[in-house]
């Protein structure tokens, strides 16, 4: 986009250790991560109000041209007491996990952990007071750039995704230039608390942990959604399951989908084609170019390896993003643009239906049985007379 000529920010919403560059995969923080936060924890004990993170961490990032920052608000003593609680019982639980997959999630999880001393709310908060910090840096560079009236575009992946489509919610009355025209999005997750490993977010929800207590779900905020909304998703996904947006429980009204107010709306499918050579997978990670940062152990189960961008990438996520900006196509209207003549994939509107797994069906009517007998055994031998 910016060798179009677009002004392009993409604001750092979280604290991680992600280096500048991304070849670079050693470091001595990364190798115990159940030491630093051991290490966190003894301190803001012994310290508490005296604490500063700062004098845990062993590296400080500068960046040579000089960035944009926002600082986020200082997290309290008791934040930082109950996150380094979590954590620590947490890298416990995945020293159970062996081989490769515990490892690599392990440092998954420790490349982004100190984001989780905030809440989504304050995510998206930061990337909007980094977008308005980074326009007004340019316009004091470029004068007639500040006085230029522009179309703004949203687009975000997995809960960045979810981001992007909370981005109006929380745009300030000083922020209007920064509505969106339209918001487009890649698998993103209808809740902060789905596409991240569910044993985190349960050991997080127990100790109450500034990220899991303030969630953004799409049910809740859906709602307030009026714009034009664009959903690009894999058949395949592993990780944020395409069921997540179009299925509904039986408790529930309406699917996650569904949720959104906006009647200029459409989710897109794309198709895996396993009958290619090489086989074409439609995972999680088309948005993504490149996974090299961690082990292929851990990509081969979250959905995909990637050395580089696949062909997802440019035919579906950024050919969509492409003609949505150019003005080509409005978010609802993409689907004829992803079907031409000798396009190597396939995109659809709806699902194709999925054989029916008998394994599950047999464990589910086995567990059934058995609590129905167990049932019949207790009201026969345990109802009083």
């Amino acid at each position: 986009m910016a060798k179009q000529g677009y002004y392009v920010v993409f604001p750092d919403f979280q604290k991680s250790r992600y280096p500048d560059d991304i070849t670079t995969n050693k470091g001595s923080e990364k190798k115990h991560p159940l030491s630093f936060w051991l290490n966190i924890l003894s301190k803001v004990v012994s310290k508490w109000d005296k604490f500063k993170i700062e004098d845990s961490l062993l590296q400080y990032r500068r960046n040579k041209i000089g960035p944009v920052v926002r600082k986020l608000l200082k997290p309290t003593p008791f934040k930082y007491l109950r996150l380094s609680l979590a954590l620590v019982v947490l890298f416990l639980v995945i020293k159970l996990f062996k081989g490769r997959y515990g490892k690599n999630l392990k440092q998954l999880i420790y490349t982004v952990d100190l984001s989780l001393l905030h809440s989504p709310v304050e995510w998206i908060q930061q990337a909007i007071g980094l977008t308005d910090a980074a326009w007004k840096k340019l316009g004091q560079d470029t004068p007639n750039l500040a006085q230029s009236e522009f179309d703004f575009y949203v687009f975000g992946h997995s809960l960045g995704g979810l981001l992007a489509l909370s981005w109006p919610l929380y745009i300030e009355e000083n922020q209007q230039k920064f509505l969106p025209k339209q918001i487009l999005t890649a698998a993103p997750a209808p809740s902060t608390e789905m596409g991240i490993p569910q044993i985190a977010i349960w050991i997080l929800k127990m100790f109450n942990s500034p990220f899991t207590a303030k969630p953004i779900n799409i049910r809740q905020i859906g709602s307030r959604l009026i714009l034009p909304i664009g959903i690009l998703h894999g058949a395949d996904d592993k990780i944020v399951k395409p069921g997540f947006w179009m299925d509904r429980a039986f408790w529930q009204k309406t699917s996650n989908f569904d949720c959104i107010a906006s009647h200029t709306k459409k989710i897109y499918f794309s198709l895996s084609n396993k009958e290619s050579n090489p086989p074409l997978i439609a995972f999680h990670n088309q948005a993504v170019t490149d996974t090299t940062y961690f082990d292929d152990a851990l990509f081969a189960k979250l959905g995909g390896v990637k050395k580089e961008p696949n062909i997802y990438n440019g035919q579906y996520i950024w050919r969509g993003l492409d003609l949505v900006v150019t003005n080509q196509a409005d978010v609802n209207e993409l689907l004829d643009k992803f079907n031409q003549p000798g396009s190597l994939i396939e995109v659809t509107h709806t699902l194709p239906e999925k054989s029916m797994d008998f394994t599950k069906v047999a464990i589910a009517l086995l567990v059934g049985l058995t609590f129905l007998g167990l049932g019949y055994w207790f009201w026969q031998y345990y109802t009083p007379v």
